[in-house]
């Protein structure tokens, strides 16, 4: 019988510098949304808190996205 050879895994050993990048991105993206909630709150015209708020959605959508997306 031929079998394939196991390869072996090594763990990481600390953190990379993707996940330092990932994690600024979070960061970016609830500072974008909360920014986005905030400003929608003194904004008088509805077409422009609709588009703020869609915006802030999306921007929590995204971290979601990151944090959730399989590799």
């Amino acid at each position: 019988m031929n079998t394939p050879p196991q390869t072996r895994r090594i763990p990481p050993t600390g953190t990379s510098k993707g996940d330092t990048v990932v994690g600024f991105a979070i960061v970016g993206f609830l500072l974008a949304g909360a920014v986005g909630l905030v400003k929608a709150m003194g904004m008088t015209s509805g077409l422009d808190v609709l588009f703020c708020l869609l915006g802030s959605a999306t921007a929590f959508g995204a971290v979601v996205y990151v944090c959730f997306h399989k590799s």
